[in-house]
């Protein structure tokens, strides 16, 4: 404990408090990229290793951003000026400390308009062929495959998350098979077991097997970019294959533990990297709990001998289930803030096509390489590709059933997760018999579905109004007795909306209403009505021509169109009132009496009804000077961290409440009044 400790400190000491000196200042640096360069929300990011900067760190890491790309590659030469600014979150479990896992201490954006300098690599080490390596590889399964099918396969295989999709993301969130997605165990296992059943197959001796084993070990470390978690089972394979070399049997809790202590010394914010978290303890639910619950199974199950291949191989899956989803669950819910009910059925469907789909990719990806355009590739590609689409449609219908998971903000869920840990320990303290394991796992879903009962009775007649953590851009979402109806469909994706729906286990949607002509909430609200059907919606007779929205439409039962006003009673409590205001349209929400404003950027706030100025709560995705010379008892901002923190000066007056990354603003509202404010 003292040396984690101290290791601890002395890394955070050395490189994590002297890079936060430089936060919120400007700095001409010169730079080396030290990874792939990838895109996401319409910017281009860049790790780079700063090489010279007065009063840095000795090594100082930061991902840089830029507007428009740069041309260039690993280990190229930047220069330019920049400003520093300090990922979200501060101490503890955070975006701060998950970015010091990977050795990224500051966050910077490029001043494109100054003199930007990029040079070619003058090094090329042997980590910057692993990375071009990498690079062939991922374009080599793009060639073979479609784009759905092959980001996928990347992300499995390679760990390459940048072209997945948000909906892939939040599907396999949403069931709890986001390890998945997290290059660990299974994916080395995996790698270095084709690897030696290829080269034993060719009849090589089976020493040398593990010795070329463990170069390929090596190099897919070095391919997957030596993330926390493909250390840890690069190095647990390493140590199985050394056995095998020495002829001895290694102890996979011992191996476990010695990959997890190298880590932790050679970088102790490893232990906030998600991926090494899910594999660290999805590995020792495998090797402490899998095997028990197998042999369980075996025994109740297997007494068909015609039959008994078949049922052991599911009973083995189920033992791999529990022993993953068991001991993974406390990190999904920190990280995640859900606990997925629909985690157990889907592990069963998506493990195995996921191991035989990485199978298949790797061999086809390696055989494009060799032998591009010769077809020898394709067969392997084909299942690869209908694997991958079986994956993501499974994940998707699955997603898709009401409660598929639900909210860890919720009270019972932290008591129950508690319950259970209690009532685990409690039992293997007492334990006489096995009966017990049996009555503790009742229990816990007894008291699980007690809590899910329970906060359904204790929301009833309950409206929720909710501004959801969607980037910036407004989402309101209106919920009351398995009811609900969505005022603005801002965001990247619709996801964010459709997961909190579903999380509340709606079906079908009352109302749905965007709130500006851009194309991202038109796509958004067009595929927000194609899964949940509503009843009405509502949109600006400008928006009558829009395509996405045009191809809804059948889905919806009836659709009112306005030019300057529109006014909607929803469930005898609500009301809803729209009205045009230039570009876009301002909402003005009342729910028992509490009244809400809603004010996307462009709205011409002078243009709106008096009583609408003096709402109780007003929520902006920019602050302007329309909305600064108002006062509300709380201006709820929905944007991204760094716009609040360059206006800070301007809103400190009027009780700021900001999602920005940090979560949902909730106002739950009974019907004596009764308000409370909360965050999820």
């Amino acid at each position: 404990m003292s040396l984690a400790f101290g290791s601890f400190y002395a890394g955070s000491a050395a490189t994590v408090e002297p890079s936060a000196a430089l936060a919120e200042k400007d700095a001409v640096i010169t730079g080396t990229v030290c990874e792939l360069p990838y895109q996401a929300y319409n910017r281009f990011y860049y790790v780079v290793e700063v090489n010279s900067l007065p009063n840095a760190p000795q090594t100082l890491k930061i991902r840089l951003s830029s507007q428009n790309a740069l041309n260039v590659e690993p280990y190229s030469q930047v220069k330019g000026k920049v400003h520093f600014f300090l990922p979200n979150g501060g101490e503890g479990y955070s975006s701060r400390s998950y970015y010091a896992s990977k050795g990224i201490t500051l966050f910077a954006y490029l001043y494109e308009y100054e003199n930007v300098k990029v040079t070619a690599p003058t090094q090329k080490p042997p980590y910057y062929y692993a990375l071009k390596l990498r690079s062939v590889l991922l374009k080599s399964v793009r060639s073979m495959l479609p784009p759905d099918e092959a980001s996928l396969i990347n992300g499995v295989l390679f760990g390459d998350k940048s072209s997945l999709s948000a909906q892939v993301n939040s599907d396999f969130r949403t069931i709890g098979i986001s390890h998945i997605l997290s290059v660990s165990g299974l994916h080395m296992a995996t790698m270095a077991q084709l690897l030696m059943m290829l080269l034993l197959f060719f009849k090589v001796p089976k020493k040398l097997s593990a010795v070329v084993a463990g170069c390929g070990v090596l190099c897919f470390m070095a391919i997957t970019c030596f993330v926390p978690s493909v250390v840890r089972s690069g190095v647990m394979c390493l140590l199985y294959l050394l056995g095998i070399i020495l002829s001895r049997r290694p102890d996979s809790l011992n191996s476990l533990s010695a990959a997890v202590l190298l880590i932790g010394l050679s970088n102790p914010y490893a232990a906030a990297d998600i991926g090494l978290l899910l594999s660290f303890f999805a590995t020792l639910g495998l090797i402490l709990l899998s095997n028990l619950v197998s042999r369980f199974l075996n025994k109740k199950f297997d007494k068909i001998k015609g039959i008994s291949p078949l049922v052991r191989g599911i009973n083995g899956i189920m033992g791999t289930t529990a022993g993953a989803v068991l001991f993974t669950l406390p990190i999904v819910i920190v990280t995640f803030g859900n606990v997925s009910l629909a985690a157990p059925i889907s592990n069963i469907l998506e493990l195995v096509p996921s191991t035989l789909m990485m199978n298949f990719a790797a061999i086809a990806a390696v055989i494009n390489l060799l032998a591009p355009q010769s077809f020898l590739a394709m067969p392997f590609a084909l299942v690869a590709g209908l694997l991958a689409k079986y994956m993501r449609a499974c994940a998707h219908c699955l997603a898709q059933l009401p409660y598929a998971s639900i909210s860890a903000s919720y009270g019972f869920v932290l008591i129950w997760l508690a319950g259970t840990i209690l009532l685990l320990a409690a039992t293997l303290l007492m334990m006489k018999s096995r009966r017990l394991f049996k009555a503790t796992a009742w229990l816990s879903v007894i008291l699980l579905l007690t809590g899910i009962f329970s906060y359904q009775l204790s929301m009833h007649n309950v409206t929720r109004l909710a501004i959801l953590d969607v980037g910036s851009a407004e989402s309101i979402v209106l919920t009351r007795n398995g009811q609900a109806a969505v005022v603005g469909c801002g965001g990247f994706s619709p996801n964010p909306i459709s997961s909190y729906l579903r999380a509340q286990g709606i079906t079908q949607l009352d109302y749905i209403q965007p709130l500006t002509l851009t194309k991202e909430e038109s796509e958004n609200a067009a595929e927000l009505i194609n899964q949940f059907s509503p009843k009405q919606l509502v949109m600006h007779s400008d928006d009558c021509m829009d395509s996405f929205l045009e191809k809804s439409a059948p889905s919806v039962n009836h659709v009112s169109a306005y030019d300057t006003t529109a006014a909607s009673n929803l469930w005898s409590n609500a009301d809803i009132r729209v009205q045009s205001a230039g570009s876009v349209s301002a909402v003005q929400i009342t729910v028992n009496q509490v009244t809400v404003l809603v004010c996307p950027t462009g709205a011409n706030l002078s243009s709106l009804p008096n009583d609408w100025l003096s709402s109780d709560f007003i929520v902006a995705d920019s602050i302007s000077e329309n909305v600064v010379q108002y006062e509300p008892l709380y201006l709820v901002l929905s944007m991204d961290e760094e716009d609040i923190r360059k206006n800070a000066v301007k809103i400190q007056k009027l009780n700021p409440i900001a999602t920005g990354g940090i979560g949902n603003i909730v106002l739950q509202m009974k019907d004596d009044r009764t308000l409370k404010l909360r965050r999820e």
